[in-house]
């Protein structure tokens, strides 16, 4: 088997599958393939990156189901998501018979002679609303079920006349003019309150029980994400036994979160390093790729993180073991209870008999232009504003055992 260009193995930016790269999410795989089989719509949502794309595509090719994907992107910048729509079921430069002429010959009498004179009466058609057109020309693909996929839907989400063409074209599909062409909707995205959107508009009632809320498509666990590193660098012919194989799985699943786009972009980077080193690994290529991985996808998270560390060198420098251990936390949301627990796991030498203000420090992570957290007043816990700013804690800094400080690492670059 000859060696594989690393473009054509780490593939984080293509938005077809990569079949060879593929790695099977039985769960996600099999409720999106049995929900496909009912009569309702679908909205399958997930952080960016988590693979949805490629998920929902390997579903709909295995399972034979035609489909056309309309980019909510574009249609914020259109400013219309039937146009957009249209746009991607017909293809430009389509042509339709608009009208058409009649001729007649109609006689007349002279003193002279009896001829016929030509008479062309023109009529026109009374053209069909550009959606049901649409959706009638997609519907001659097949008679059996088609899938209509609204992908990016955070791009319009925060446009109420955008939102609100949604909710009626969702209302319109079980009108029998459009029920008949047999097309469902697969709306998917990062928002995860669409359904509560829709349920405090006009349309609760016809909207929201239209659609079916698919499980959040989460990150990719330890096992995949060592799948993924395995499967390519077989297909680069990287050799490297089971227990290196495990140890450098752990680390790409640690600082990539499981986010499968982040994952492919990591393990290409450190195939280019692994390339430099006459495709030979080494444990130390690790601290080399970290770096590239940072300035190529990072460098303004880590700007961020390093606004938000203790500015000076102190005997403590709680901030700084604050913002460590949410990096540890591996719930979405948490607390200073949860993050007081950590420190004292952690750092047991630096707690103090009174209380060390934890509550304060992640008041103020939530403060300034570029916030590292946010707040949920509702419930006084915390998240992360922005998974990469997760990635980078995870990256560059690391726990010294001896003086129990956290420590800023030094990339070799």
């Amino acid at each position: 088997m000859s060696r594989k260009e690393i473009s054509e193995v780490f593939t984080p930016r293509r938005s077809e599958v990569n079949a060879n790269m593929y790695v099977e999410r039985i769960i996600h795989e099999k409720i999106l393939a049995r929900s496909l089989k009912k009569n309702s719509h679908l909205l399958i949502f997930g952080e960016s990156g988590n693979g949805k794309s490629w998920l929902y595509k390997k579903v709909l090719k295995d399972n034979s189901i035609p489909f056309v994907v309309a980019n909510c992107a574009n249609a914020s910048r259109l400013n219309s998501l039937t146009q957009e729509i249209v746009n991607c079921i017909i293809e430009p430069g389509t042509t339709y018979k608009l009208g058409y002429s009649e001729e007649k010959l109609a006689e007349i009498n002279t003193y002279f002679a009896k001829g016929g004179l030509k008479h062309n009466g023109k009529f026109e058609i009374t053209q069909e609303e550009p959606l049901l057109k649409a959706f009638k020309f997609f519907s001659s693909v097949s008679q059996d079920k088609k899938v209509l996929v609204l992908d990016n839907l955070e791009s319009i989400f925060q446009s109420s006349k955008l939102m609100d063409e949604l909710a009626d074209i969702i209302i319109l599909l079980d009108d029998t003019r459009y029920a008949t062409c047999n097309i469902n909707l697969l709306i998917v995205g990062i928002p995860n309150g669409v359904l509560q959107y829709f349920r405090e508009t006009k349309n609760i009632e016809s909207v929201a029980n239209r659609i079916q809320e698919i499980e959040k498509v989460s990150g990719l666990d330890f096992t995949q994400t060592r799948e993924i590193i395995k499967k390519g660098f077989d297909q680069l012919e990287i050799k490297i036994t089971l227990t290196t194989l495990n140890e450098l799985a752990e680390h790409v699943w640690n600082v990539s979160l499981g986010i499968a786009q982040r994952v492919h972009e990591y393990c290409e980077v450190l195939a280019y390093e692994i390339e430099e080193n006459n495709w030979k690994y080494d444990k130390s290529l690790l601290s080399k790729a970290d770096y590239q991985w940072l300035i190529l996808g990072l460098r303004q998270s880590y700007q961020v993180l390093e606004g938000h560390l203790n500015s000076r060198e102190t005997s403590v420098a709680r901030r700084n073991q604050v913002i460590y251990c949410i990096a540890k936390i591996r719930s979405h949301q948490f607390d200073s209870s949860d993050v007081d627990s950590l420190i004292r796991k952690e750092f047991p030498r630096t707690v103090p008999k009174t209380n060390m203000g934890i509550g304060s420090i992640l008041s103020e992570l939530t403060n300034g232009d570029t916030p590292l957290l946010i707040r949920n007043e509702k419930t006084s816990t915390y998240s992360i504003r922005d998974p990469r700013y997760l990635m980078c804690i995870r990256l560059i800094l690391f726990k010294d055992k001896d003086s129990e400080k956290v420590i800023k690492k030094n990339f070799v670059r």
